[in-house]
């Protein structure tokens, strides 16, 4: 018994200083300021997005900004949490100023909790994860819109937990923990809105979907990397050979700044009827 107790706490000092030299704060720069109304109106034309499908949005007042997708097919195919589109009958991607495309949205089986939006076009897909080489103390970078705005996060990865989901009955689902190292500087907001939005490795290539904050205990939750590729693979995607951008924790603002602008990351809101 006494051998037992000897053994629980070496392996409780382990955990204890391995996640504490984990502890850091890898900040990114502010984003850079968006982009205004007659920029937007000059560019759209040059969007992956079918012209006729670009809309104007209405007044702040009619619109909400709730969370983030993902191009996971050139063809206009995106991930996006089903919490950031709720019951909302007109969905939309914000593609900048006053400008947006509307989307549609299909279930996936077997994956509640998950959506595939439709939108006329899309950005260049983003590549998946290997999930062998999904190890403890991996790092992620997490690009999307969290607050409404453009921002970012980066964590290292803890390990695989369960998560129960906020409805009652739906059970609970497989996810990765991981401890969050830093995010945009000076960033206001919790990291909530970054949900439905990719977390990427170091070579851009997603190894889940971020899913929630718990800003208290420092973590940052996103679905398994198997979850994510089962996704992946209903949609309809081609072979991508394009080489994809190195991440640190000294760039990963600049290259999150890229897979907007590139609408590759997209930022999901809903106009108000």
């Amino acid at each position: 018994m006494k051998l037992d107790w000897l053994l629980y706490a070496a392996a409780l000092t382990v955990l204890v200083t391995v996640t504490g030299s984990w502890h850091e704060v890898s900040d990114a720069p502010p984003a850079p300021p968006p982009p205004g109304i007659g920029e937007m109106s000059l560019f759209a034309t040059y969007t992956p997005f079918t012209a006729s499908s670009i809309i104007n949005l209405p007044v702040d007042d009619r619109k909400i900004m709730t969370g983030t997708a993902f191009s996971i097919s050139k063809t206009g195919e995106w991930i996006v949490a089903e919490k950031s589109v709720g019951k909302c009958t007109h969905p939309f991607l914000n593609i900048g100023g006053n400008l947006a495309v509307p989307f549609k949205t299909r279930p996936i089986p077997g994956h509640e909790g998950y959506l595939i939006a439709m939108t006329d076009g899309g950005g260049r897909p983003l590549t998946m994860a290997d999930p062998a080489n999904i190890k403890p103390g991996v790092r992620a970078f997490m690009p999307g819109y969290p607050g409404g705005t453009v921002g970012e996060a980066t964590a290292r990865l803890i390990g695989r937990t369960m998560m129960k989901h906020s409805k009652r009955f739906e059970g609970s689902e497989p996810v990765l923990a991981w401890a969050k190292a830093g995010q945009t500087y000076e960033l206001k907001s919790d990291l909530n809105q970054l949900v439905g939005g990719p977390a990427l490795n170091d070579n851009s290539h997603v190894m889940g979907i971020t899913l929630k904050e718990n800003p208290r205990r420092g973590r940052i939750y996103t679905s398994v990397p198997e979850t994510v590729t089962a996704i992946a693979s209903l949609a309809d995607r081609k072979p991508d050979y394009d080489s994809e951008a190195t991440i640190t924790k000294g760039n990963y603002g600049i290259v999150s700044d890229t897979l907007r602008r590139e609408y590759r990351v997209a930022q999901v809101g809903c106009i108000i009827a």
